[in-house]
Order: structure tokens, then sequence, then C-alpha cells
């Protein structure tokens, strides 16, 4: 049984922890037991600290003289005993036996193992449950605050391009609308798309588009992870972590200037409301006014504008935390970007173009401690999305050359969401076996309308184009779409990590109950969808030594399908299962992290064409896809200020089974290859202060068609960035696509592609006060 090893020091009775906790205190401690150090640092830092007297008994201690911060006092007496340190929701510390004996895994000194540097070592986001990434048998990365701060990255898009597995820019590269992620070659975009643990919208257009100033980290987990978080698409989730009200007093404004007219503010502010820190705060904002590449005429560009305010509120005690967040997005842009290929005019009009919309969530994280082996967590939120869309989209080019047909779209989309995810977890120990135990119970609702009209539009001649024609959709305008849609979802699930000496065994199995109604408000008809689906996960990790982990995992994933047969009867759920295997290194005393992953990945019921001649337009779920694959990932933080992301794919990607003639073939937009590298370096003596960044990113080519006979040809861009840190002031110039490489996405055919971002620079002065 754990003991609440520092009430046993008289001085901490009452202490409560706050935000002395990252705060540097003298520290005078004579040597002896381990225990009684333990509670001697916990006693002169006013902190809790958690330990099994098992793990701490007949072990010595010379003792502590100096100035520290606790998470770092802790950590220097427990060196070289297999023993680690880590900071709790509460604001207390917990000891524990290191995972891997042979490496002394670094203190983790923010709440929830938030990562102040390029490499994270421990995160929720695979198993629900803090561990050491090392030992979780699935890929696994994080990127950070600081990673995306180095790079400029200030879109969740940006900020993964130097991820493995991870697609990004899927429809060309100036995409304002929403983040298109594609992991290991499936569509991530939907089903994938995760914040805080939750389900964000996944509704079409409305998804939030969330700025990564809003963030503390984005992790992705890649391969099937139905066993904890229900519905997911098979090559994984994108989770973002938002920012938290801070411990210590926080203060910092930014303008940021730049290419395409760019203009943008920044705020951050949060601390602690009273000396105990029991009350926190924080509100995070921006307010982007922006164009894009894409340029009508001298006086118009594409429009991207945002406005995003975020205020949340924590209170903890020594057994509960509480935070509640909050959001508003008020997006203006002008929608899709189409230039007609391989001229640069654009197809849309300023005066008809347009994207507006308005997203809130409102949503809480609890925790707390039941005692010392179990904790409870529920989150929980609510969000409602509104969307209006106006486009003008290219028709056929007449014969002489020059005039071009087009089509008007406008589009209403309005759709609000539940999602409640509620989880106990426990610390045992049996026949010398330790178990930490999840079981959690998780439901969501979301509701939704759209609302789709078309009709003809002006033409535009591509020699002379003519733009702000007072183009408006006719009264009376013929409904292509509208549907009303409701979709539910329950799950109930069950993990177990076991730990016995060197090894860890994963377990986890999934139930979820799902039930999807639309009606088409045109044709006037119903579906309906409804199923049970069990999904689980097995995995296997063992500590080799000198900081290596070979593992082994299995994972099951689903998705269900909308839409009937020809005969009526809705359709099944797509179905995915993978194999991977893998190895991890994090070298002793180190801040670094190794990755190499071979994954097979097979997904079953995928829709496709009704082979019946008397079935046009019908789809059955026979279709199957296979993806095959090796990802490589280093993030390492050496000597002398120097921290390297290295990235590699390999991934083939085949059309198993399909009626459409393409058996065999790759579906189009899906490269076999990607890699990239960083390298980021803070500079000393007399260049302290600076920091120097450069980066370069590789696509291989792609299929432009679903035959295969097109291809869009393979891109490497080079990116760059330099700051320099006075302390309150922080000056950065960031550059993406220094060489300004001319990149094009084409999808289907010819006609229908997008431009890659052009040359991008921009400067950003940051104040801290």
């Amino acid at each position: 049984m754990l003991l609440l090893g520092a009430l046993a020091a008289m001085p901490l009775a009452g202490a409560q922890p706050g935000p002395q906790a990252a705060t540097t205190r003298s520290f005078h401690v004579a040597p002896g037991p381990l225990t009684q150090v333990l509670q001697q640092i916990a006693s002169q830092a006013h902190v809790l600290v958690y330990f099994d007297p098992a793990v701490t008994r007949d072990l010595s201690s010379d003792g502590l003289d100096g100035a520290y911060a606790p998470a770092l006092a802790f950590e220097a007496v427990l060196r070289g005993h297999g023993l680690e340190v880590y900071e709790d929701l509460s604001g207390g510390f917990r000891v524990r036996r290191t995972w891997m004996p042979a490496v002394a895994i670094l203190p983790i000194t923010q709440v929830e193992g938030m990562a102040r540097g390029f490499t994270q070592l421990e995160d929720r986001a695979a198993t629900k449950t803090l561990a050491p990434l090392v030992s979780v048998p699935q890929s696994v990365s994080v990127v950070t605050a600081a990673d995306m701060q180095a790079r400029g990255a200030r879109s969740v898009t940006q900020a993964l391009q130097y991820t493995p597995g991870v697609q990004i820019d899927n429809y060309g590269g100036t995409e304002v609308r929403n983040d298109w992620v594609v992991l290991r070659g499936f569509d991530a975009k939907l089903t994938g798309d995760y914040r805080d643990g939750l389900s964000q919208m996944p509704y079409d257009q409305i998804r939030a588009r969330v700025p990564t100033y809003a963030l503390e980290q984005i992790e992705v987990v890649r391969g099937p992870v139905s066993a904890l978080y229900g519905q997911a698409a098979p090559g994984g989730i994108v989770n973002r972590v938002t920012k938290r009200p801070p411990e210590t007093p926080l203060r910092e404004a930014a303008l940021q200037f730049g290419s395409f007219e760019h203009k943008q503010a920044y705020l951050d502010l949060g601390g602690p409301f009273n000396e105990s820190g029991q009350a926190r705060f924080r509100l995070t904002a921006t307010a982007k006014e922006s164009g894009t590449q894409d340029k009508y005429d001298s006086d118009h560009r594409y429009r991207d504008n945002l406005a995003y305010v975020a205020p949340a509120f924590g209170w903890r005690d020594a057994d509960t935390s509480f935070t509640l967040l909050m959001h508003y997005q008020h997006d203006r842009n002008d929608g899709e970007s189409r230039a007609y290929y391989p001229t640069r005019v654009l197809v849309g009009d300023y005066d008809y173009d347009r994207n507006d919309r308005d997203f809130f969530s409102l949503g809480y994280q609890l925790e707390h401690r039941l005692n010392a082996q179990w904790r409870v967590r529920q989150n929980a939120r609510y969000q409602q999305g509104d969307m209006l869309l106006r486009n003008l989209y290219a028709g056929a080019l007449a014969r002489d050359g020059r005039t071009l047909a087009r089509a008007q779209l406008q589009a209403r989309e309005r759709a609000e969401g539940l999602a409640v995810d509620s989880q106990i977890e426990g610390d045992l120990e049996a026949g010398g076996l330790r178990h930490t135990v999840l079981a959690g119970l998780d439901a969501r609702r979301l509701s939704g309308r759209q609302h789709y009209q078309q009709a003809a539009a002006p033409s535009l001649d591509l020699l002379d184009p003519r733009y702000g024609q007072g183009i408006a959709l006719p009264s009376g305008a013929p409904s292509i779409i509208k549907v009303r849609q409701v979709s539910e979802q329950w799950g109930l699930y069950l993990q177990d990590k076991v730990q016995a000496g060197d090894w860890t065994v994963l377990l986890g199995v999934r139930r979820d109950d799902y039930r999807d109604v639309t009606d088409n408000l045109l044709a006037g008809t119903r579906t309906r969808g409804r199923g049970d689906v069990y999904t689980g996960r097995v995995g296997v990790s063992y500590a080799a030594g000198a900081g290596v982990a070979p593992y082994v995992g299995y994972a099951t994933s689903f998705v269900p399908q909308a839409g009937a047969s020809y005969e009526g009867k809705p359709f099944d759920p797509s179905r995915a299962e993978q194999f991977e295997v893998g190895v991890k290194f994090q070298p002793p005393q180190s801040q670094s992290l190794y990755t190499l992953a071979l994954f097979d990945l097979r997904q079953r019921n995928v829709l496709t064409a009704d082979p019946d001649p008397a079935h046009p337009g019908f789809s059955v779920t026979t279709g199957r896809v296979r993806a095959r694959g090796v990802e490589l990932e280093a993030k390492v933080s050496l000597a002398r200020g120097w921290d390297v992301l290295a990235a590699y794919t390999f991934n083939d990607v085949k059309n198993q089974q399909a009626n459409d003639g393409t058996t065999g073939k790759m579906p189009i937009v899906t490269p076999r290859q990607m890699a990239s590298l960083w390298l980021n370096r803070s500079l000393e003596g007399w260049l302290a202060g600076w920091t120097a960044g450069v980066g370069v990113r590789h696509i291989g080519s792609t299929y432009v068609d679903a035959a295969n006979t097109m291809k869009n040809e393979a891109a490497t861009v080079v990116d760059a960035a330099l700051a320099y840190d006075a302390g309150a002031w922080r000056l950065a110039l960031d550059a993406s696509n220094v060489f300004n490489r001319q990149t094009v996405v084409c999808r289907g055919d010819r006609s229908n592609c997008r431009y890659g971002v052009d040359r991008t620079v921009l400067a950003t002065v940051t104040y801290r006060y």
C-alpha cells in the first residue's frame, strides 16, 4: 500500500501544494535513510510526496545541501536507486521505480509532464494513463510547445511537418478551412480529430482549426486506437492539448508581421488568484488579419482572418483538481482557394467567395484521488459550430482556350456535440506483478444540419480575368444536399498495464454501441444505422538494458459508415487491424528518444461500387486496403544547445480489393516515402540568447488518379528560423519554403489542382512582463 510519505513529517501537516512547487529553495538535509530524507525535503519545500515504503526500505541517502527546485531535489537524492519522481495533478510528487533500472528518466517538473524542451518522455494519449513513451508498445509522437515555437509553426498541420507517418497538405498547401491530416495513408481529418482526449466536432466543414498558440502540445498516436477511444481512423488520432492555468504568473504579448500582408496579435495571461495557488486562471487570445499567396488582383488577396479567445480556470487541493476550459473562434476567410492549373488565375471572386465559421466549446477536466492507489477522472465538453461557405468552381474550358465556365456553391452547416469520458485508475501489486488498471465509460452525441445549393455563375476569361462582378446566388437556387443527422456512441473499456521485471504487457478491450440517423430532407427518406462492436489491443515491451526497449503490438479499430446498400441494408462499419513491431531507445541520463516501427495495417468493409450493373450509384462493403511500412523518428537533445528532429516514412498503401478497377493500385495523393530533418542550436558565449534552426522536408511523388496513370512530382523544401531571447523580449524570424520551391497537388485529374505554400517569412516580437 502506498504511503503518504510526507505526512509522516509533522511540519507538513496542512501543507498545500501551490506555485511554490516550481520555485528554487535552499535545502539542508542530513544523510540518513532515504525515507527520512524524502520526508525532510517535502517538509522544507512545503509540498507532498507519495511513495511505497517498500521501495525505499533499506536504502540510504547522502542528504542534500544547496538550492534546488523541489522536483530536482527529489531527483538528486533518488539518483542511483532505480527510482524516479514526477509531479501529479494535485501538485504533489510521486516516487516510483524507474521503468528501466538502467535508465534514470529525467524528472517531470510540469503538471502532467508537459515538456519545456523538444522531447517529451511521458504522455497519456496512447494509454490514457501517464506512462514513459519508451515503454508504450505503439508509435507515439509528441510535438511540444518549444518545438512549435522554435520552428514558427502557426497551425497544427505546420506543427506536424516533421513527424513520421503524418501527411499534411493533402489538398495543397493553401488550405485555410480545416486541418487535413492523413495518418499511415488513412484520412484522419474527421474520426482522428481530438482535443484534450475528446473528439472534436467531426462534422464535415465545421471542425475548428485551432491555432498552435492555444496549445501546450500535440500528440500523435499512430495505428488503431479504438480499444480506448471508440470509432477512430485506422491510422490513429491527433490530440491537441489546450493550455492550462499555470502555477506561476504568466504575462505575454506578441505582434507578428510578414508575407501576404500578415498581421497577428497574441496575448497569454495567467497565474494563481491567491497565495495558496489553489485557484488559477489563464486567458489566451489571438487575432489575425491576413491574406494568402493567392491574389485576385493588385488590391485583393484571399483572406485568412481569425479571432480566438480561450479563458480557463483551475482549482485544486491535495486530492482534487478541476479545470474549466472554454474557447470561442471566429474564422473569416475565402474558403477553398482554386487557381486554374497551370495558370495561377483564381476561379473565385472576392465579392462572392467566403467561409464564415463560428465555433464555441465549454468543457472541464476533473480528477480526484480516492486514496493512495485509486483515482477517478472525468473529461467533458460541449461544442457548437455554424458555417456559411460560398465558392465558385471551374467548369469546362471553351474551345477558345480562355473562357472558363463556372458554377457557384453555397453551403450552410450547423452542428453541436457533447462528449464525456469517465475513468477510474488504480495501481495494484500482486504476485510480484505491478498493475495499472484503467476502466472507463464514455459517450458522445453529435447532431447537425447541412444545406447545399448550386447554380450557374458567369464565365471567367483566363487571359483577362475580371473580379468584383457582384455575383449572388439566385433566389430559389436548387438544393443538392439537405440533410439532418444525429450520431451517438457509448463505449465501455478496460485496460491493464502489467509490469513484471523488465517486461511490460498492455491489454485492452472495449465494447461500443453506436446509432446513426440521417434524414434526407430532399428525398423525404430516413436512413438508420446501429450496431455494436468489440475492439482490443495487446502489446508487449521489454527493457533490454542500456535504454533499449523492443516491442510488439496488435490492435483493432472501426468506423461506422453512413448509408445503405441497394437492398436498403445499412452498411456495416469498416474494420481495421494492425500488427506492429519496433524498438525504442532512450539513452541513459538523456532527454532523447529514438523509435523504429514496422507495421502492417489492413482495413476491410471499405465501400466500393456495387458490381451489379442494375444497381448504378450504389455501394457494397467488400473493399479492402492494406498499408505496410516503416517509420523512423529521432528527437534528440544534445550538449552545447543542439536539438535534432529526424523522421523517415516508407508506406506502401494498396487497394487489395475494389470493384472499380483499382485493385492493386495506390490511393490518390499518397506518398510512398517522406523524410524530414530539423537542426536547432541555442548558441553560447558572446552569442548567448541567439537560437538558429534549419530544416528540410521531402515528400515523395503521388498518384493523381485512381488508375495510377498520372503523378504529382516529389518535392523538397527548406525551412529556417532565427531568434534572439533577451529575457523579457524575444525577437524571431521564421521562413518556410526558403527557396520558394513551387509545388502542385492534383486530385483526380489535372483540372483539380492546388499550389503548395510559397515562401513565407514572418517576424515576431514577444514581450513577457
